[in-house]
């Protein structure tokens, strides 16, 4: 059933991260088992030899991406506090999009969690595993004892003295000769002085930072801007007072008028933005982060695949520039490369500035990030917002919608409170790109006040 339901909508049942997860599984790690039992089998071994020559020609999925796999299940489970029964169970915040995880599911992943010392879901994903196991009617047969012992004595190992006592307890109740079984249960029933020490639960992968917290809750739904900060907000038909616009005005909607954040309604069109997808997947490689030795580097950091395209390459990028011109009146002669950006399963950006810090890395000739375009290639079914930490607000991605911003003052110092993040995406695939335009050719479009205008911003310059 669930194989039918793949056929039927390949691109819905891959946008599921709990559908990804169990194929990552099937073909890495349940792959090797099957292999390791029929060799023996000789009328196994035509079809072994089949599949070695498929992993030559197609690409198969290798174990960094089951583990990657692994965190990002982990990543969106602390980032929308999402049950962990819910979701074995195929639930996505409420929504059932899938097929349920089995017992055995759960204990992979369980122990994927604990090599990546990420402990607290580790307790979680193995206790699930031994709740779902107990349901089965083998729970009692002695194969499944092994596994049984296992999670006892990594859920000892991490504290959890209570449920590894009754894990262990019960394959003594049915076979007392588990020497595994014994030594958790003897070590518990140990006093607490004699004990070796149990590992830490606090999580070391995600960041314990007020700000990161903050960024959570952003990502939620649990911040929003007061009523204060939207006092004052409007949407409008922009012109900018430019001709073409006088009759075709665009649908502007305001988030914050300091620093401004804006999005442009409706301003590309499916046919163009289906052009720019197909020009993009040939070239789309893991995305970097600004390193100060490497330029770049691929981290966890951020989440991702890019491809860098010249504006020259299609009329429909050239328009993209034109038609942010008129509506902003920017001068956009002299930007750096479009970058086309694909957020899958559990991808994100964690909070950062998109200004250089470090002007010596500017690009030549370019000068800094003046002001940032993002515009919105597809849906996102759930997750994969545009969070603003220190502006207590996240923008859903809308196909066709363009979010503006300026990241610099008009000192052309870099405006701390622009300070954002993409969320990571729980249900879908997104697709963006983003358009930089540098500061270099703005004196006179963006002239520099009469007094400073960046010290508001500079309480939110902590690097973190």
């Amino acid at each position: 059933m669930e194989y039918a339901q793949a056929a039927r909508n390949a691109e819905n049942y891959l946008t599921n991260p709990v559908n990804v997860y169990r194929l990552m599984k099937r073909l890495t790690n349940d792959w090797t088992i099957y292999e390791e039992r029929v060799q023996s089998d000789e009328a196994a071994q035509t079809f072994l030899r089949q599949m070695n020559e498929y992993r030559e020609t197609l690409s198969f999925p290798s174990t960094e991406d089951f583990r990657a796999s692994a965190a990002a299940l982990a990543r969106l489970q602390e980032t929308y506090h999402l049950d962990t029964t819910q979701i074995a169970g195929g639930f996505l915040n409420g929504v059932k999009y899938g097929t349920s995880m089995t017992w055995q599911d759960c204990f992979v992943l369980g122990k994927q969690l604990f090599h990546l010392e990420e402990y607290n879901h580790t307790k979680m994903w193995l206790k699930e595993s031994m709740q779902r196991l107990s349901r089965e009617p083998y729970y009692r047969d002695p194969h499944t004892f092994d596994y049984v012992e296992d999670v006892a004595k990594s859920l000892l190992n991490l504290g959890d003295l209570e449920t590894a006592l009754k894990l262990s307890d019960d394959v003594l109740s049915l076979d007392p000769t588990r020497s595994t079984a014994k030594y958790v249960k003897n070590t518990i029933l140990t006093p607490v002085g004699e004990r070796k020490p149990t590992l830490t639960t606090n999580p070391s992968y995600y960041h314990q930072t007020e700000e990161f917290e903050t960024y959570k809750k952003v990502c939620r739904g649990e911040i929003t801007a007061s009523p204060t900060q939207l006092r004052p907000l409007r949407c409008r038909y922009e012109t900018n007072n430019h001709p073409y616009r006088l009759i075709a005005p665009l649908k502007l909607e305001e988030h914050s008028l300091d620093p401004l954040v804006v999005t442009f309604h409706d301003f590309i069109d499916d046919t163009k933005i289906a052009t720019i997808k197909y020009m993009a997947e040939p070239r789309m490689q893991r995305s970097t982060v600004r390193d100060v030795v490497t330029l770049s580097k691929a981290t966890d950091f951020r989440i991702s695949k890019n491809a860098w395209l010249g504006y020259q390459e299609h009329d429909y990028m050239l328009g993209m520039l034109r038609d942010l011109h008129d509506i902003t009146g920017l001068d956009v002669t002299r930007c750096e490369k479009l970058q086309v950006a694909n957020y899958g399963l559990g991808g994100h950006y964690e909070p950062h500035w998109d200004f250089y810090l470090d002007t010596e890395r500017m690009p030549e000739g370019l000068g800094n990030r003046i002001a940032t375009a993002i515009f919105y290639l597809s849906e996102v079914e759930q997750g994969g917002a545009t969070a603003f930490p220190n502006l207590k607000f996240a923008i859903k991605p809308k196909k066709g919608n363009v979010l503006f911003w300026y990241n610099l003052h008009r000192t052309l110092e870099g405006d701390y409170r622009t300070r954002h993040a993409a969320c990571p995406v729980l249900k879908g695939s997104k697709w963006i790109a983003n358009v930089w335009i540098n500061d270099i050719t703005q004196p006179f479009t963006r002239p520099c006040l009469l007094h400073q205008d960046d010290e508001i911003s500079k309480p939110y310059a902590t690097i973190v």
